[in-house]
């Protein structure tokens, strides 16, 4: 997003040098205008991705009260590796900051970074989720493993769904500094050939 800041900027900073060479009146004001900005098509829409994200706020709360029920240190005796005490002591704070960054992407749903950042959370914790399902089922309690196991379902699809709009995201961000670049050469490519007065 900041090249693509630059990239206008250049944009606006040369097509001005244009205008004050050429000596030329304003243009009218519906021309100098940004034009409304609209969905690109075959995008997800605005609304589907809040939806998304509230969806994984609400997830990220029930994934945490079943780990409530998770009690790592207890498994130690039955032989069961120390470093599921940790997993489990990551996950939980990994949790709150997936909760975090899907309330940041509720309000930016256009911010490509923050989509990646929300999908990197939630892919880290599909892969910690089935780890400690594992340890669930061996050491404890073989229901909790259960919905351990659908939360990690329900992880899948948000991610498919997160990597379709990334893609869809990054793409559309291209196209859009392929056309301020055109832009910008077009007007610079006038001001060389503009005749000064």
């Amino acid at each position: 997003m900041t090249v693509m800041r630059w990239a206008l900027a250049a944009l606006l900073m040369v097509c001005g040098s244009v205008s004050a060479f050429a000596q030329e009146a304003p243009a009218p004001q519906q021309e100098a205008a940004a034009p409304a900005q609209q969905q690109p098509e075959g995008m997800i829409p605005r609304w589907e991705v809040v939806e998304i994200a509230q969806q994984l706020k609400t997830h990220a709360g029930g994934v945490e009260k079943i780990l409530e029920q998770v009690r790592p240190k207890e498994w130690i005796q039955d032989g069961a590796p120390a470093a599921y005490v940790d997993q489990h002591e990551s996950l939980l704070q990994d949790l709150g900051y997936l909760s975090r960054s899907a309330e940041i992407l509720e309000h930016n749903p256009e911010k490509l970074t923050v989509v990646i950042d929300t999908f990197l959370w939630l892919d880290r914790l599909h892969s910690m989720i089935d780890s400690m399902s594992l340890g669930v089922r061996k050491y404890q309690s073989d229901p909790i493993a259960d919905l351990l196991d659908s939360a990690a379902r329900r992880n899948t699809t948000a991610i498919e769904q997160l990597k379709g709009y990334m893609r869809q995201l990054a793409s559309n961000t291209e196209n859009e500094m392929a056309i301020a670049y055109d832009e910008t050469q077009r007007c610079r490519q006038e001001l060389l050939t503009q005749p000064r007065k």
